[in-house]
């Protein structure tokens, strides 16, 4: 026993080990509290680079122009057809619990689009219907070219678009997304036919008048001095831009959505027609059937394919579709 006594530490070094004992608590607690979320960052990290692999395609380098410029683009002089073209993607399932660990063996599901057949042709207005989900956003990015078909065949006047031509045929496009980036310079160049300088000022002018947003947004050193809108108003800045642009195909997703009324009946019964008599082929995404007229055709979308195509004039089919 007077052994054990003799080997005890001394009141000071025990009361040291003490309290270094208790700062160590702290750092410690916190350690143990994120390795759940080194958990869940490393399954998420695992997932991307999964994904980067399923969805990686090889892209050929952008075309420059000789001299520098613009890069070339395609001319659309009598229609674009889509031959029986197919694509599809895996959805994988959300099976993982809290903690990102996987309950079980994980079966993805396969969302086909196609195969799918359509013309459109220079200068009309096609609209394209359907539920959410129903495939007329990856039909319409197959359409412009930032998806690569994995069968079938897209055609410019007849002559089908392949890898080393893809991005000059992309050129021809002009978009308005549901999840659109909204930049402040004014975008024509003057080449090809683009609005450029003063010229582009005094449409875009002309343009932020008739879309009510004169009062938000001005024009300084070729841009506009304010993106702080609301997201209706930032839509109709998106279609200026695509107007600049000068594209001869201008697409525009769900872009009346986000509206009231008034500008919805202002886009379809005024901006559509007069953007055609300008030479524009346009393509609309909408759920507005009472607009339905306004098109030369409208397409309808269900499950990955067209199940349907009417004229404005066959209105009992229109009905039906919508």
């Amino acid at each position: 026993m007077a052994w054990a006594m003799q080997r005890l530490p001394e009141p000071a070094v025990l009361g040291s080990f003490v309290l270094v004992l208790l700062y160590l608590k702290g750092p410690l607690d916190q350690i143990a509290s994120i390795l759940p979320a080194i958990g869940r960052a490393w399954v998420a990290l695992e997932r991307i680079a999964d994904l980067s692999t399923r969805f990686s395609t090889a892209e050929p380098i952008p075309l420059a122009a000789p001299t520098g410029g613009p890069a070339p683009r395609a001319e659309l002089r009598d229609c674009i057809e889509l031959r029986g073209i197919g694509y599809g993607y895996e959805e994988a399932p959300a099976d993982d619990d809290e903690e990102g660990v996987r309950a079980g063996p994980a079966r993805a599901s396969r969302f086909e689009v196609g195969p799918l057949s359509l013309r459109i042709g220079k200068g009309s207005i096609v609209f394209i219907v359907g539920e959410n989900g129903s495939g007329k956003t990856t039909l319409v990015k197959l359409l412009l070219g930032l998806y690569a078909p994995q069968r079938g065949q897209v055609l410019l006047d007849g002559k089908a678009v392949t890898d080393a031509t893809r991005d000059e045929y992309r050129q021809l496009f002009g978009t308005v997304f549901a999840d659109f980036y909204l930049f402040d310079e004014l975008m024509g160049d003057g080449a090809d036919g683009l609005l450029c300088g003063r010229e582009a000022a005094a449409a875009a002018r002309a343009y932020l008048e008739r879309l009510d947003i004169a009062h938000k947004v001005t024009i300084r050193d070729g841009a506009f001095d304010t993106l702080d809108l609301s997201t209706g108003q930032r839509k109709r800045l998106a279609l200026l831009h695509a107007y600049l642009e000068g594209r001869q195909v201008l697409v525009f997703d769900e872009w009346a959505a986000d509206q009231d009324p008034a500008f919805r009946r202002l886009f379809y019964r005024q901006l559509l027609p007069e953007l055609r008599s300008k030479g524009h082929t346009l393509i609309v995404i909408s759920h507005d059937d009472r607009y339905f007229d306004v098109a030369d055709e409208v397409v309808h979308v269900r499950d990955g394919r067209i199940v349907a195509r009417h004229r404005p004039s066959d209105a009992e089919a229109l009905k039906a579709a919508a």
